[in-house]
């Protein structure tokens, strides 16, 4: 069945799941393939705006890139200089999404 956006509909449960995959950093083909759903229509509703598997797929991936962020932001400031590069490369991703 399909929603508003002409996307499959999504159970709680199943968004649950998409997120924790998400949160550790598993690809969307992994995440067909692990929960049965057609990679396609998957990569297809990830794509779209506004879906519900799109937000359940970031909120996981953004949770660990946040993470990730963090941990770079202190180790830079411990002096590491492959952080420090890491952490001038999210500036730019920041300064690029203005």
């Amino acid at each position: 069945m399909k929603n508003q956006f002409n996307s499959m509909d999504y159970s709680t449960e199943l968004l649950e799941k998409i997120r924790n995959l998400a949160e550790k950093l598993t690809t969307i083909s992994e995440i067909s393939v692990l929960l049965d759903i057609d990679e396609r229509e998957l990569r297809d509703d990830i794509s779209t705006y506004g879906s519900d598997a799109r937000r359940a797929f970031l909120e996981g991936y953004a949770k660990t890139a946040l993470w990730v962020r963090k941990r770079n932001l202190e180790l830079s400031e411990a002096g590491s200089p492959a952080a420090e590069e890491a952490v001038r490369s999210y500036l730019r991703k920041m300064l690029d999404e203005l």
